[in-house]
């Protein structure tokens, strides 16, 4: 009985060693379109940061979880924070699908913004800030990007992003983004 139980965790090692875990990204399916169509939408799974709470219509309102500190309501806090998983269809590499996501804002984002690299607590992650100036609600965003699969093994680039009315505010809660990317079983 003790090799049979052995030999069990053998393969449950081993398993696990063939099939590294992941963070994986869910596919949610939803009405839009003022009831014309189905929708998809992908979030990855994230633990609420401590002291926030998930605004769950602003969820579905905008395709991704958004989270807000507690006792806020979505559209008067400072800060929110949110992740987003994005269908990455070709399987493009991270650093290739982050560089095009960063021209296509550039190009649309006017004279003013401005892209910095930032360092990040795992090699496996890209963060930058995004300073748009001319923009009321969002002029400052920090988002971490990284690579994930769902369970059927498709790709998608994950967005872990804190967004905010001013520096301050987006600073405050950078330590939380930190600890969603050490919570998180990036592949």
């Amino acid at each position: 009985m003790r090799r049979f139980i052995f030999g069990l965790a053998c393969l449950t090692v081993s398993y696990g060693a063939m099939f590294p875990t992941r963070a994986e990204v869910d596919k949610i399916i939803h009405v839009c379109d003022g009831q014309q169509r189905m929708c998809a939408e992908f979030r990855p799974r994230v633990k609420t940061p401590d002291g926030w709470e998930m605004n769950e219509a602003a969820s579905l309102r905008y395709g991704a979880s958004m989270f807000v500190p507690n006792g806020k309501k979505f559209g008067k806090a400072e800060a929110i924070i949110y992740a987003r998983g994005s269908y990455n269809k070709d399987r493009t590499g991270l650093v290739e699908w982050v560089a095009a996501s960063d021209r296509d804002w550039a190009r649309t984002s006017g004279k003013e913004a401005n892209i910095t690299a930032l360092p990040s607590v795992n090699p496996k992650v890209i963060i930058n800030r995004y300073d748009n100036p001319s923009l009321k609600d969002q002029p400052i965003e920090v988002i971490a990007h990284y690579a994930d699969l769902d369970k059927d093994g498709n790709s998608y680039v994950v967005q872990l992003a804190i967004s905010g009315l001013n520096e301050a505010a987006v600073l405050a809660a950078l330590p939380l983004l930190d600890k969603m990317i050490a919570g998180a079983a990036i592949p």
